[in-house]
């Protein structure tokens, strides 16, 4: 008694996960160690949840996309953002960059060719789809 056992999921061979193009920034931001455990599974459940914060879902949001945690969203993390979504045989070097460009010039508003937080959570703000809540299957 007293003592926490900690389940270690096998998270690689959930179907949500396999298929999440984000997976590896999930687990990077959501994990404290290294290792995806049930805990970090609960911890993302309940930020991406129905009854959590809106603000807290843009934090959560922005951290898995600041690939190189900078503390900005830039052009490389939008270009890699935009590889993961798109099927990156598909998308040519000209199409990569005119859709940065045009997230930057909708939603950086200072022109410094990158988003602050304050600036991505603007944007997220106008999007009716990012509030919506993330459903997770567990069979």
């Amino acid at each position: 008694m007293g003592q926490c056992l900690r389940y270690q999921m096998q998270w690689e061979d959930l179907e949500e996960y396999q298929v999440n193009p984000f997976r590896d920034r999930i687990c990077r931001v959501f994990s404290h160690d290294g290792v995806f455990s049930f805990e970090d599974v609960l911890g993302m459940a309940s930020v991406f949840s129905e009854q959590a914060c809106p603000s807290l879902k843009i934090e959560y949001a922005f951290r898995i996309y600041d690939f190189n945690e900078n503390g900005f969203i830039d052009e490389e993390d939008l270009q890699k953002i935009v590889l993961r979504l798109l099927n990156s045989d598909d998308v040519s070097e000209d199409l990569l960059m005119d859709i940065t460009h045009h997230v930057l010039s909708e939603s950086d508003l200072d022109n410094d060719s990158m988003l602050s937080f304050s600036e991505f959570e603007h944007a997220m703000a106008k999007s009716p789809d990012f509030m919506k809540p993330c459903v997770f299957w567990w069979c």
